[in-house]
């Protein structure tokens, strides 16, 4: 079977993170990626991941600035697909290759472009390194959250009991305050995402159009993307239901160390289970409920319940730490609980189940032989991905690329196109939404963004989660039928839908879905034209039923791990910008992409499946394996959580942080002259200050150096001296809905609920030249459009009324 992008051609001019994961993304489904190098290679070559993300290209070296190899360039651009550059501003005008240029070259070329701040031209020209712009935006303040979680953070009001004391280690992140440099480069993973969404749906919108188009993303859209759920302002945020404790500060993220020494995952922290389990000499499940998940003794998420966190938090960790993990596993599972253990990247690189789908594979690569690395992340069930090669050399293909040049050098002029056209990329497409929680409703409302009609399929037990602003960040665009699916008449409703239904999108497990009679076979025994997608949240093998969430599906892949410094003796951390499920989301809406770009082609429409789980091995993908089990070398956080070097971290001012990223070795050079220590430049090397480690000379040096100057001042200092360094601006979100280029570049919108009255939220995280997506209104009550979705779908009033009167179907529910 062939790939999905089989035969599409892909210029690659990007480095860094997001540009390469991009490309790699492109290759695995088929299509042919030309690396273009500058000559002697990308600069960050050698950085960790590469080995990872470089795989399946060819390289070809070409100086933009020479004539004939600019010449060379454009030649192959008239027979590409697609162009995606991560330059710096100003850098494709100074270069010659402007999207407009290219498109004038190629008018059916996709042209995408990464940047750090994209359409806001007051960030504009600051550097664009992952963790400054993080700093910047205030995402590296946003890793453990505020002070009673962001809704009265971004509402401007006190938090619930701000004086609540909390046991010693219930609270995530190091022993100390501030901001948390984290190993995952959150915007950068997420702007990969985002310009793999981007660059799919404009292959797509391009069937229909007939033309190419600018595709943008950037590392201040990704910051909007991973505080969906965090950076909202409504008028009326005190209505029941709307805040939680979920991502207050204080509040626990689930890791209990047991025994052995190993930690544990547990989520929503579960005292009941943790206490009756351990209630004898033991490990048994004594739970009252045939599931634990289904305790009424749960935490629910009501800002009050820090108060019952706080009381239970000490017994539970005792409990914890009585029994081994793998016992505490198996409890787990036996419960039906979200519980795994907390593992190593290269743990998970080993796992068998993982190896045995795809999800973890062995590549060939030049130096090492072999390395086992992270695999194909989401499944095509008619053209599934395949790793095509390894890591190219710099210049490997030099000879085929430029002869292929040379060859379209004389190529007629680009072939007229139709007219532009406004149509969104997913116009005329409906999906159906099963999804509950976060990773499947994220995915259809990055769809619905998309311009696809969405319909929410809702149950009576969802409005209690849909009060949740949790549920507010990822339901945007749809609206909601209610439905009771256990119901004989509610599921001759659901197939009335299904029949003219695009896409039917579920995250709930494979076991549930079949007893509802709602599996992909049984749905396409409705509509064959169906793609149907499932996420789920670990793998195909002994986990495939078993409950998942982005903190246990991150923890199996050892993202946690990584973030909490645990190669240097942290705790596991569970970022409050993660993308275990939105991570799943995204790339379930890449499948759904491809297989709608498939079917439109050939006709053949398919199955598309991804997980948490696979969003982990890519967000953890900088890890390697050589042949013989050892770790390809890669620098790790420390347990402090402040960075990766002296060099790239924070450092704690006189009245606040600054974070550092003096990549390269000019950038030690011109910090060792704003301290006034030009020695140092010439006593310590470069390299060994990027590599030593945090309690260094060097670390100490600069930490005595920062901490006697204010944020701002240090900020000046090293700024005039182009050192780059950025302030951590903890404040950054709470004026996000009062900067007025935010509003005017599209980057926040406001809606009308019917309960929370205005809202404000993020708006555009891509942007498209002919095809914009639009954002088609506020999350909806479930329910709230039952009647008009029926009547649409030829239901007689009459018909309607017996269906809610006989609880097939239900109207609109609201909460308190």
């Amino acid at each position: 079977m062939v790939s999905v992008l089989d035969g599409l051609r892909v210029l690659d001019l990007s480095w860094g993170v997001a540009g390469p994961i991009t490309g790699m993304l492109l290759a695995d489904h088929g299509a042919d990626v030309v690396k273009i190098e500058p000559p002697g290679g990308d600069p960050f070559r050698g950085t960790a991941g590469y080995d990872t993300w470089l795989r399946g290209r060819r390289s070809a070296e070409l100086d933009l600035t020479d004539a004939r190899d600019h010449r060379r360039f454009l030649a192959l651009v008239r027979d590409a697909d697609v162009v995606l550059e991560s330059y710096a501003p100003g850098t494709t005008e100074r270069l010659g290759i402007t999207p407009a240029i290219l498109l004038a070259h190629n008018p059916r070329l996709i042209h995408c472009t990464i940047s750090a701040y994209g359409p806001h031209t007051g960030h504009a020209g600051r550097p664009g390194y992952d963790a400054l712009v993080a700093a910047r935006l205030g995402i590296l303040d946003e890793q453990r959250g505020h002070l009673g979680g962001p809704i009265p953070h971004m509402n401007g009001e006190g938090p619930f009991l701000p004086d609540l004391e909390v046991p010693e280690g219930m609270a995530p992140g190091s022993p100390r305050e501030g901001p948390i440099f984290t190993y995952t480069p959150w915007l950068s993973m997420c702007a990969a995402f985002l310009a793999s969404t981007g660059i799919n749906a404009a292959l797509f919108a391009r069937l229909h159009t007939g033309r190419g188009q600018h595709v943008e993303t950037s590392l201040l859209q990704a910051a909007l993307s991973v505080t969906t759920s965090k950076w909202q302002r409504a008028e009326h945020h005190d209505t029941v239901g709307y805040p939680t404790w979920i991502y207050d500060s204080r509040a626990p993220k689930g890791f209990y160390l047991c025994s052995d020494g190993r930690w544990v995952e547990q989520w929503v922290p579960n005292p009941q289970f943790a206490l009756s389990s351990t209630d004898g000499e033991e490990l048994e499940f004594r739970g009252a409920v045939a599931r634990a998940r289904d305790d009424p003794a749960r935490i629910p998420p009501d800002p009050e319940n820090i108060v019952v966190l706080a009381y239970y938090h000490r017994q539970m960790a005792e409990a914890y730490a009585r029994f081994p993990s793998a016992e505490w596993v198996e409890v787990g599972r036996q419960a039906g609980l979200p519980l795994q253990p907390v593992r190593t990247p290269e743990e998970a690189l080993v796992d068998p189940a993982l190896v045995a789908e795809g999800a973890v594979v062995d590549v060939e690569h030049p130096e090492h032989g072999v390395l086992r690395q992270a695999g194909i992340l989401y499944g095509l069930s008619a053209t599934p991905g395949r790793v095509q090669r390894g890591v190219p050399g710099v210049g490997e293909h030099n000879a085929e690329v430029w002869a292929r040049a040379d060859a379209a050098a004389g190529s007629p002029a680009p072939p007229d196109v139709p007219p532009p056209t406004e149509r969104a990329p997913l116009e005329g497409i409906t999906v159906l939404d099963l999804g509950f929680a976060v990773a499947g409703p994220f995915a259809t409302q990055v769809l619905a963004d998309l311009g696809a009609t969405v319909i929410k399929v809702n149950n009576r037990t969802d409005p209690w989660w849909h009060a949740t602003h949790i549920a507010y960040g990822v339901n945007r665009g749809k609206r909601s039928v209610g439905i009771d699916l256990k119901s004989a008449a509610g599921l001759a409703v659901l197939h009335r839908l299904v029949a003219k239904a695009d896409v039917v999108h579920s995250n709930m497990r494979r076991d549930a879905l079949r007893r509802l009679g709602c599996d992909e076979e049984s749905l396409r025994a409705v509509n064959s034209d169906l793609i149907y997608c499932h996420t789920r949240g670990f793998d195909r093998g002994p986990r495939s039923d078993s409950p998942g969430n982005d903190q246990t599906g991150c923890s199996l892949a050892g993202v946690t791990f990584e973030d909490g410094g645990g190669h240097e003796g942290g705790k596991p951390f569970w970022s409050l910008t993660s993308l275990g499920d939105t991570g799943n989301g995204f790339l379930s809406v890449i499948g759904v992409l491809q297989a709608l770009y498939h079917r439109q082609r050939t006709g053949q429409p398919q199955g598309v499946d991804t997980s948490i789980l696979n969003a982990g091995l890519l967000l953890a993908s900088m890890a390697s394996l050589k042949p013989d089990g050892t770790p390809l070398p890669r620098p790790h956080l420390d347990r402090m959580q402040l960075g990766l070097s002296p060099l790239y971290r924070l450092y704690r001012t006189a009245d606040g942080w600054i974070c550092l990223a003096a990549i390269e070795e000019i950038h030690w050079d011109r910090l060792v002259k704003a301290l006034g220590q030009p020695g140092w430049a010439e006593t310590v090397r470069f390299a060994d200050a990027a590599a030593a480690t945090a309690d260094s000379d060097v670390a100490r040096f600069l930490e005595r150096e920062f901490a006697a100057l204010s944020a701002s001042d240090a900020f000046a200092l090293l700024d005039s001296h182009e050192v780059p360094v950025e302030i951590a601006d903890a404040e950054f979100s709470a004026r996000l809905f009062d900067d007025a280029q935010m509003w005017e570049r599209g980057l926040v919108v406001a809606q009308d609920h019917p309960q929370l009255g205005r809202v404000e939220t993020f708006g555009t995280t891509i942007t498209f030249s002919e095809t914009p997506g639009r954002i088609q209104g506020p999350p909806p009550l479930c329910g709230q459009h039952t009647r008009e979705i029926l009547t649409e779908y030829g239901y007689a009033d009459a018909e309607i009324d017996r269906l809610v009167a006989d609880g097939a179907v239900f109207e609109e529910i609201r909460v308190g």
